[in-house]
């Protein structure tokens, strides 16, 4: 059985981290305010998770863990992991951001090397500052004889 998550929760998370430069901490209380529920259960919270992949987000951590009220994860755009090292090389806070992020890809959640939730966004918004430079692909100009 497919547990029902009102499209309305997934598009007010995906504006909150749009607003928020294209990262946000979510509160497993906010899920359950905006799903109108009692009490919020696993298979919702992983219906969530499921349905933000959909829009091009990720979380972190990569797993719901608990669906207390008091447990949060980050939603972040993927774009904000196109970087441009140069940038990031030259700049220590950048990198040390560098470092949080890829631990937090590298190992679990639990791991005592793995960033908190916090860390984890501010690392996020950090980079979202070093994003890479898009080139604009070669115009055609046609020209009529």
């Amino acid at each position: 059985m497919t547990i029902h998550v009102c499209p309305s929760t997934i598009d007010e998370i995906a504006r909150r981290v749009d607003v928020r430069d294209g990262v946000d901490l979510i509160k497993n209380a906010t899920i359950k305010a905006l799903e109108n529920k009692d009490r919020l259960r696993m298979e919702r919270l992983r219906r969530v998770y499921r349905l933000l992949n959909d829009r091009g987000l990720n979380w972190y951590p990569e797993k719901p863990s608990w669906p207390d009220e008091w447990w949060r994860f980050v939603v972040y755009r993927r774009e904000i992991l196109a970087v441009d090292l140069t940038r990031v090389a030259k700049n220590s806070e950048l990198t040390t951001s560098l470092e949080h992020v890829l631990a937090a890809l590298r190992y679990p959640y639990l791991h005592e090397k793995a960033p908190g939730t916090v860390r984890m966004r501010d690392a996020l918004r950090m980079l979202s500052t070093a994003k890479a430079e898009q080139s604009e692909p070669p115009r055609r100009h046609l020209s009529v004889a």
